[in-house]
């Protein structure tokens, strides 16, 4: 009787040790970016920290390719959130160029941080203008992330040039034309966010220089054409590493992703901790003052709203008709 008195206590512990390390487990999430050393990267990673360190799940941010690498994971349930544009989300949601299918079950979780694109070229590169790039060597292709090439290839169309007035060099990434301007294989990298990374580690060897966009309203148009969410911005002289003189900009936002079937709650939470810790993130990365949190939300979405995040909308007085009218017929595309 003593020994099957041991036994039982023994798998009672065995079983309270499977259970908690289940529910350990179903405290780990994961968020899904850009390759490392990409503005994406660094923003889910801050958000990765900043929910690990306030709530009770512990959140990872997983670098990956590309968004045509990483929403089938999302869609499929095998991971819960992903950083991705709003250009991205509808051509994922509505299976268009560059996804394979439609991916039905993305849900918009927040409206995050604007992404500011543009165009470097060495600081004393004789390219002043959009227009010197014709006949130069500029970055394309961008194999891994084919929004980078609809971005890429709406820049071209902002300074009235197509890829055959260009010799085109082949790249996966925004990271990756920015280290081939670096090596001197390009003398453009197209698709580069305002303060990557790798912009400063290549500036710190061979300092780099931005090239404005056009920002008349015929170039605004041939951009957007190209390239249909986002709008022309402008920023001062050392507003960032490269930007030498004023320059105009591409600016587009970004949404924190999530799989419809993410629990409620937990993306409550996950929306509630960034919207609440904002000061937070922004003392880990810049990019985060262009994340803003009575903009989480609004009517010019791309993908319907996660259950979780519309409950703390509501409850943060951020929801309104428009929005609900808006998220309806996204709803209704889901079916």
């Amino acid at each position: 009787m003593q020994h099957l008195t041991r036994l039982a206590a023994v798998i009672l512990a065995a079983l309270l040790t499977l259970t908690c390390g289940a529910a350990l487990a179903a405290g780990n999430i994961r968020i899904l970016t850009a390759p490392t050393g990409s503005i994406v990267h660094t923003t889910g990673s801050a958000i990765a920290s900043v929910i690990s360190k306030n709530t009770d799940y512990t959140m990872l941010a997983a670098p990956m390719s590309g968004p045509q690498i990483y929403v089938p994971q999302v869609d499929g349930g095998r991971a819960e959130f992903a950083l991705l544009n709003a250009a991205d989300a509808h051509e994922a949601f509505s299976g268009g160029s560059g996804y394979r299918q439609a991916y039905k079950n993305l849900r918009l979780a927040a409206v995050g941080f604007t992404n500011e694109l543009g165009v470097i070229v060495p600081a004393d590169s004789d390219i002043k203008t959009g227009r010197d790039l014709k006949g130069r060597r500029v970055s394309g292709v961008f194999s891994a992330h084919k929004t980078c090439e609809q971005l890429a290839s709406a820049q071209m169309a902002n300074f009235g040039l197509s890829w055959d007035d260009v010799t085109v060099v082949p790249v996966t990434h925004s990271r990756t034309a920015v280290q081939a301007l670096g090596d001197g294989r390009v003398d453009a990298a197209l698709c580069v966010p305002l303060g990557q990374a790798i912009v400063q580690e290549i500036n710190a060897q061979t300092p780099v220089r931005f090239i404005s966009l056009n920002a008349d309203a015929e170039a605004v148009k041939r951009t957007r054409d190209a390239f249909p969410a986002g709008q022309i911005r402008g920023y001062k002289a050392g507003d960032s590493v490269g930007l030498i003189n004023d320059a105009y900009v591409w600016s587009y936002p970004f949404y924190l992703a999530a799989n419809k079937d993410v629990p409620e709650d937990e993306v409550y939470t996950v929306v509630k901790t960034i919207s609440d810790h904002i000061e937070d993130l922004r003392g880990i990365s810049g990019v985060f003052k262009r994340w803003i949190p009575e903009q989480m939300i609004g009517t010019d979405i791309t993908l319907p709203v996660h259950d979780g995040a519309k409950r703390f909308y509501q409850k943060a007085g951020l929801w309104n008709d428009n929005i609900q009218t808006a998220n309806d017929a996204l709803l209704r595309d889901a079916q």
